[in-house]
């Protein structure tokens, strides 16, 4: 099976939990105030929509271990899926994004007829309400309880990872020279953890499975996250915001020091690296301005250099696939995912 059909199959099986779940944190929110229960149905509403990736992986990741129970497994991958949006929430309000998946983002919802401070304060504790969320359904799922707590402690250990990543990538912003080492630092834990390695982890930690195929897992899941992140910041610069659901904008007036940005700066002529050092990052930039940008990524080499290394680690991470199982069916599904990682329009 390929990676498109099993990600919609995997999201008929979690839709109906996740309606069920957040009719009941409604209720329960109707106890406390109408200001909970509107919050609960944003989260709700944010949810919907998306690649579930992170929680098809989950799914995954147990069914590769040999897991049979689907009952149980389904509510934990749901949950890996909340806090994936609690994330995103975060994120938006930390790159100052206005749109997500063609809606607006939290933070911005809540501003209107308040402040920023407001609508991102409000948006912050969403996501940790997400996050809360999924932490909950994880320990009161129906496994056997050292499992539940073994699960527990991996899908904290590579949060803390990813939070690690994030924290560095708002901080790596502001250097003046990046290398790719950092870069990839960065792609590493806040992507490459959090967006394969945890969530294929966490589902065969449910599953019982040997320390061979953690291994391979996140043998499989670094390149491979590298290159996912790689493709997202080709799509930040050069995809169409009608498809990728968010501005292509963000990336060149916020400065984000990208492998495309610094790969450019180090191939571009000098006058070409002098127009990039004197206007990515501006916050006051016309249309001219932006497309030039774009363009000198683009006829730098930068642009394909990138696309190139996608592909090469790619081919390394999929290299793992058949450590991780022997399942040929799983194994298309992982070769298909990696495939997808870069070449997404979304």
């Amino acid at each position: 099976m390929e990676i498109k059909p099993f990600l919609k199959e995997y999201s008929e099986k979690i839709d109906d939990f996740l309606d069920e779940f957040f009719l009941d944190k409604v209720s329960e929110a109707k106890k406390i105030d109408p200001l909970a229960v509107d919050v609960v149905k944003t989260l709700s509403f944010y949810i919907k929509g998306g690649k579930k990736v992170r929680g098809g992986l989950t799914y995954l990741g147990y069914k590769i271990a040999g897991g049979k129970d689907d009952k149980s497994i389904v509510p934990v991958s749901a949950a890996v899926e909340i806090m994936h949006s609690a994330f995103l929430i975060h994120d938006d309000f930390i790159d100052s994004d206005k749109m997500r998946r063609g809606k607006p983002t939290v933070h911005e919802i809540y501003a209107e007829g308040h402040s920023g401070h407001y609508g991102g304060s409000i948006a912050l504790m969403i996501g940790d309400l997400g996050i809360f969320f999924a932490n909950q359904i994880i320990s009161s799922s129906k496994f056997p309880s050292q499992r539940i707590n073994q699960a527990i402690s991996k899908f904290q250990e590579l949060l803390i990872k990813t939070g690690y990543g994030q924290i560095l990538d708002i901080a790596y912003d502001f250097k003046k020279n990046i290398s790719w080492e950092e870069i990839e630092k960065v792609r590493v834990y806040k992507t490459a953890y959090y967006t394969f390695i945890m969530p294929l982890q966490v589902g065969a930690t449910l599953a019982g499975a040997k320390k061979v195929t953690f291994s391979a897992m996140k043998k499989y899941g670094v390149p491979t996250g590298i290159a996912f992140q790689l493709r997202d910041d080709i799509l930040g610069i050069f995809g169409k915001a009608e498809i990728t659901g968010k501005s292509t904008l963000g990336d060149i007036t916020d400065g984000k020091r990208t492998f495309l940005f610094v790969k450019a700066l180090e191939l571009a002529g000098k006058s070409d690296a002098s127009f990039l050092k004197k206007h990515y990052g501006s916050k006051k930039l016309d249309a001219e301005k932006i497309n030039k940008i774009k363009k000198i990524i683009e006829i730098s080499g930068a642009l394909d250099y990138s696309e190139k290394l996608c592909r090469k680690l790619v081919g390394e991470g999929k290299s793992f696939i058949p450590a991780i199982t022997r399942n040929k069916n799983y194994q298309k599904i992982l070769s298909s995912l990696a495939d997808f990682a870069i070449t997404r329009k979304k």
